[in-house]
């Protein structure tokens, strides 16, 4: 099993650009793996104790699907605004 680095100050530095970047790829937010899915294919296996989770489904998606669904619910969410700004003025 491979060694891990250390954290360094140079890591945590820039953990807003990550978080975006995690979420327009769908990886889970924390930078932690929880299954063996990949963006391309689904999961098959969850690699931590199931009764952890109670979406299961979310963690055995691949990762364009869990990407497709974070960004239409931001779209979703700009354009009710939008149309909500637009009402108001």
């Amino acid at each position: 099993m491979a060694r891990r680095r250390p954290r360094t100050r140079r890591a945590r530095r820039n953990r807003g650009g990550r978080l975006v970047w995690r979420f327009l790829l769908g990886q889970p937010l924390d930078g932690r793996r929880y299954s063996d899915a990949t963006f391309w294919r689904r999961g098959g296996r969850i690699r931590r104790h199931p009764w952890v989770f109670t979406w299961t489904w979310w963690t055995l998606a691949a990762g364009w699907q869990r990407a497709g669904i974070r960004l239409a619910a931001v779209v979703v969410l700009l354009t009710a605004t939008l149309a909500a700004l637009a009402l108001a003025a």
